[in-house]
């Protein structure tokens, strides 16, 4: 099965393609852009298909990142890949941010996905591979689901992991120097590099692929619900007034 997939729920652009019968990702795009993801997302993801020697026809499954992250990123993203999908009625799964940005990291035992939303506020989730020294993203286990967090909140929860975490996501940077200025030393917490923090359609793929392999049945255009957690927060906070 070819997926394409894509990811617009942060500053960066990105397109991929991947080939799950030869296990190949045949092309990936990138761009950390101050363009609106309107104007650089299909442009991107038709240029990526003709250097792949393909066309919108050979595409089996769409995959994209259903958020967390911008509300405006993540409808057009939704908006894009729901409009090349309904033509062919050709499958659609939706991917959360968190997970594709923690499953292109390893080897890490722990591994907590972190996205800046505003102030002190984080979108975060927690990843385990569950099977010591096992690396393989298929046994990379959810720990937590999708969640908006306060960094006190989450430094309370990095304190009862206690083991060597590894920190992933836009909001890494931000959260590590919050941690510093209260914490006598940040063992605990260990950034991957900054090329791997950022959001990427080869992580929105990986996790549609598996999907796919666990699911007989799977989604179309019109199933693709967007998950934008501060919405439902806020919902949440009124109806408690």
């Amino acid at each position: 099965m070819r997926i394409l997939g894509l990811d617009t729920s942060g500053k960066v652009a990105s397109c991929a393609i991947l080939d799950t019968e030869a296990g190949i990702l045949l092309g990936e795009r990138s761009v950390y852009t101050t363009r609106t993801h309107s104007q650089t997302m299909l442009p991107m993801c038709i240029s990526l298909l003709g250097e792949c020697g393909m066309t919108e026809a050979d595409v089996d499954c769409y995959a994209v990142s259903v958020g967390p992250g911008s509300y405006t990123g993540i409808r057009i993203g939704l908006a894009a890949v729901q409009g090349m999908a309904m033509v062919r009625d050709v499958p659609c799964i939706g991917v959360s941010t968190l997970e594709a940005m923690a499953s292109r990291i390893f080897p890490a035992r722990h591994i907590l996905s972190v996205m800046h939303a505003r102030s002190d506020l984080f979108y975060s989730a927690w990843f385990s591979y569950q099977i010591y020294m096992d690396y393989d993203p298929r046994h990379l286990e959810r720990q937590t689901p999708d969640e908006l967090h306060t960094a006190s909140e989450i430094m309370e929860m990095i304190g009862r992991i206690g083991e060597g975490i590894v920190l992933t996501g836009d909001g890494t940077e931000e959260l590590l120097r919050l941690y510093q200025e209260s914490h006598e030393s940040a063992a605990l917490l260990r950034p991957v590099p900054p090329m791997l923090r950022l959001q990427s359609a080869a992580g929105v793929c990986q996790c549609a692929a598996q999907f796919a392999d666990t699911h007989t049945e799977l989604p179309h255009a019109a199933d693709l619900t967007a998950s934008y957690l501060q919405a439902v927060n806020i919902s949440r906070r009124k109806s408690e007034r």
